[in-house]
């Protein structure tokens, strides 16, 4: 380690050694010489305002390592400007043919108007452009110094960073004197003078005497890696110890991970600053490590195999995420009877919330900038009400906090990309406690290992604070995710867009395209079509037709968050078409339900057209006044309804499915509500968007089985879903056996339709009463010839004797359903035996025509 200098008088003439940004503007002259024979002069006539640098390299140069002075002369023959004005640039890791009027460089400036135009010298530090003082002397250069004087400048660092500039008149004094403090260092690689100049008072400035005294020391040492940055998800920057040679500008010299990452991009920020560009993205959460074979210096040495080993760690879906949400804190238990939400991180890395959003639906709230600790639990409240909560650990307060709704609403969390971190969609029904869903409690979050678990997750929390914010979750405990149920719902919006929603966020599915298939053709496109990834925009690859079945199918290895297989994988759909009378009907009801349990209406399509239960709407009528209620509508999303298919329509359907094992849960759905259903009696009706009634029923409790003990519970179910609705007879009490009720499942009491040809015809040849589903009744089928039929069935014991008449003058059309329980005229069931079935018909021609069946009465 040697103390040493750099000096040039330029007595020679000569400018050897220095470099210029554009050859040919600066020479040694005599020419206004400040001192001696010779001074440095810029001489080129530029025709347009510009810029021009010179510099030198400053080869072995070492500020960390001793006091460095500069000391140079300086006449500038016009006065300073902002567009007329020096700086030199004591240290710049930028050479003159870079420099680029100082816009990316990074280093230290003496001189004056480098920024700003009040004409007073200034020692400044820059960072890639970006100009900050450091010391300002006490002299202003155009009324202390003039455009026809020389003046002496003398800037001294130590070694720790201690900086003084000073200014001497032509006689050596000593006229002004400013010390600063910055203890940071830039590359060393060169000093740079910038002349910046306008067209016509270019050839004005005049430099001599330069003198840099410091550490100086021949570089026999390779340069090396003394910090990196990880700037993205495949991108880095590296920090040399000294400028590297351009060699170093090769992606090739370059390997991640052994070879399985690539280069793509080496962009040089500084001399000793390199940013690479990779071709995939590093591993999260683990450790990459990137290997440079071959690292040289400008000055020749070099390192092989030189490397880092670093562990990037970026936010992923479920890393942080909303594990306790007060919506309702009225009436407060003994916590604030504020609003708060609770996050935990999950992991073993920190995360930054810079530019993360908590949002909903109609507000998107930006939180502060701040440090999730591995493992940590904190509280988001308004800025407001921090002070409350501080108490219970660390509090983020957010300006604009957005508002809870106690019934239920979409909330998620994103990050500075907008991306999903985590997110639920909440509801009133998640507290299983009717007590506590009425407010001052929070939803707690059972088991934080299964963030996307939703309602099966999620409970009222059991503190006796009303919840546990900042703190682990009273509710928690191991509630493991077993099942992902998969494909919830398959609308086309058009013929070229259809939207697929499923059960539980799918993060993969919006990048699996191979995975969606419909009508066994790839997808063309796939899109994420809500926050919480659970629906998506699909693009078919053929248009889809009117009036045509189509499937859409997910194949491959898709799982939810949990890790379980989708079980659900395909759903048939169809454009809808607009629904007229008599193409779907009603087919069972629920309307005298246990109690705190719910009615439900099931519908059965008939027709070959697929509706939109979006578009149907339940209404009743009040049996006393005659008034409609107001309309209903059958589902609050988009929904296929196929030929051939139940629609069961109720407002819990969870509870539904509890109460009826013989129930189908695919054809079960949430209505957002239903019309009054009284327990004795009711009309229903169903209509469609153009408020034309498609089907209705009038029931009341008489039409159950007469020798029911109980009814509440008990489902009224039509015999056969096409018959008429209206028709009192054609309804039937759901069977003991089927749990008295088959919601979305085949009616208990369904008759198949008889074999076409057939003028009379019965379902059995007896009736076993007793309402276990078994042939509990007796549907007879009449196909007479013409419209105008009416018909009377007369019911008689084997010995002739009167039973009951079960129709009298119905007007048939050219087919009816007629059913017989088994009941007398007085509602009691007959006796075991056979009973003869007197069949009268009348048509509009005036012919007369019976028949006479017998059928056994069977009671065990």
């Amino acid at each position: 380690m040697l103390s040493g200098q750099i000096a040039d008088d330029f007595e020679n003439g000569l400018i050897s050694g220095w470099t210029e940004s554009i050859p040919g503007r600066w020479k040694a002259d005599t020419g206004g010489a400040i001192t001696g024979n010779y001074s440095l002069h810029h001489f080129f006539d530029n025709s347009v305002s510009g810029y021009d640098c010179i510099g030198l390299p400053l080869l072995n140069l070492h500020p960390a390592e001793g006091t460095t002075r500069w000391t140079f002369t300086l006449k500038h023959g016009y006065d300073p400007s902002s567009s007329n004005s020096w700086s030199l640039f004591l240290m710049s890791d930028h050479d003159p043919e870079t420099f680029s009027n100082g816009s990316d460089v990074s280093g230290f400036a003496a001189g004056v108007n480098l920024s700003g135009y009040d004409d007073t010298l200034r020692l400044w530090k820059i960072i890639k452009g970006s100009i900050s003082v450091i010391a300002e002397c006490p002299v202003n250069w155009q009324t202390d110094i003039g455009t026809t004087a020389a003046a002496k400048i003398v800037v001294e660092r130590s070694e720790k960073g201690d900086w003084t500039i000073s200014f001497h008149d032509a006689e050596n004094n000593l006229r002004a004197t400013d010390t600063g403090f910055d203890e940071e260092l830039f590359s060393a690689s060169w000093m740079v003078l910038n002349y910046r100049h306008t067209s016509t008072r270019d050839r004005l400035l005049w430099f001599d005497d330069l003198k840099i005294e410091g550490v100086f020391y021949e570089d026999t040492i390779p340069p090396e890696i003394t910090a990196f940055r990880i700037t993205g998800k495949n991108s880095l920057e590296l920090v040399f110890s000294e400028a590297p040679s351009d060699d170093i500008l090769d992606p090739s010299r370059f390997s991640l991970n052994d070879g399985s990452g690539t280069v793509l991009s080496v962009k040089k920020k500084s001399s000793a600053l390199l940013e690479l560009g990779f071709d995939r993205n590093f591993v999260n959460k683990t450790e990459n490590h990137l290997t440079i074979a071959l690292l040289c210096d400008i000055a020749g040495n070099c390192a092989a195999n030189e490397g880092i080993d670093f562990t990037p760690a970026w936010i992923e879906p479920a890393d942080v995420i909303i594990s306790e949400v007060m919506a309702d804190p009225f009436p407060a238990v003994s916590l604030p009877q504020k609003e708060y939400i609770e996050l935990t991180n999950r992991t073993d890395y920190s995360f930054s919330t810079n530019n993360w959003n908590l949002e909903t639906e109609t507000q998107k709230s930006l939180l502060p900038s701040t440090e999730i600790l591995p493992g940590e639990i904190i509280v988001l409240c308004s800025s407001a009400d921090t002070s409350l909560f501080s108490v219970y650990g660390k509090i983020i307060g957010i300006k604009s906090f957005p508002t809870l709704t106690d019934d239920g609403r979409m909330i998620w969390l994103s990050d500075s990309s907008g991306d999903l971190i985590h997110g639920i969609g909440y509801s009133s029904s998640w507290y299983g406690d009717k007590l506590k869903e009425e407010g001052g409690w929070s939803l707690e979050m059972i088991d934080t290992g299964y963030p996307f678990y939703n309602s099966g997750n999620w409970e009222a929390s059991s503190s006796i604070r009303g919840g546990t914010p900042g703190s682990i979750n009273s509710a928690s405990r191991s509630n493991p995710d077993n099942k992902f149920y998969g494909i919830e719902n398959v609308f086309p919006v058009d013929s070229v867009t259809v939207i697929l929603s499923v059960s539980e966020t799918l993060t993969s599915l919006a990048s699996s395209l191979e995975s969606i298939l419909i009508d066994e053709i790839i997808a063309a496109s796939v899109s994420i079509a809500d926050p919480l990834m659970q629906s998506f925009i699909i693009r078919p690859a053929d248009l889809l037709g009117r009036r045509k079945k189509h499937t859409l199918f997910i194949t491959g290895e898709i799982h939810d968050f949990s890790g379980n297989d989708i079980t659900k994988r395909s759903v048939t759909f169809g454009i809808p078409e607009r629904a007229d009378k008599d193409d779907i009907l009603f087919n069972e009801i629920l309307f005298n339900p246990f109690p705190v349990e719910p009615d439900f209406v099931e519908l059965y399509n008939i027709s070959e057209n697929v509706f939109d239960a979006s578009r149907l709407y339940l209404a009743s009528i009040n049996s006393e006044t005659g008034d409609t209620s107001e309309i209903n509508p059958l589902s609050a999303d988009h929904r296929c309804i196929m030929p051939g298919s139940f629609f069961v329509a109720t407002t819990d359907l969870k509870k539904v499915i509890e109460r009826y094992p013989f129930s189908d849960p695919e054809n079960i759905f949430d209505a957002p509500s239903l019309p009054s259903m009284p327990d004795d009696r009711g009309h229903l009706l169903l209509l469609n968007r153009e408020m034309i009634v498609i089907d209705e029923v009038i029931y009341s409790d008489d039409m159950h089985y007469s020798l029911l003990s109980g009814k509440e519970g008990v489902s009224l179910e039509k015999i056969r879903p096409e018959i008429l609705s209206e028709e009192s007879k054609n309804w039937h009490s759901a069977s003991e056996s089927s749990g008295w009720g088959t919601p979305g499942s085949e009616n208990s009491v369904f008759s198949p339709a008889p074999d076409a040809g057939d003028m009379i015809s019965f379902s059995s040849g007896r009736i076993s009463p007793d309402n276990d589903g078994f042939e509990d009744v007796l549907v007879i089928d009449i196909n007479p010839e013409g419209l105008g039929n009416v018909i009377t069935i007369t019911i008689f014991n084997e010995k002739g004797g009167f039973i009951r008449r079960i129709t009298e003058n119905f007007l048939a059309g050219d087919k009816a359903s007629i059913v017989w329980d088994a009941t007398a005229s007085d509602c009691s069931l007959v006796d075991s035996g056979i009973y003869i079935i007197l069949i009268e018909l009348f048509n509009d021609k005036g012919k007369t025509k019976s028949w006479k069946r017998v059928c056994a009465v069977v009671r065990g």
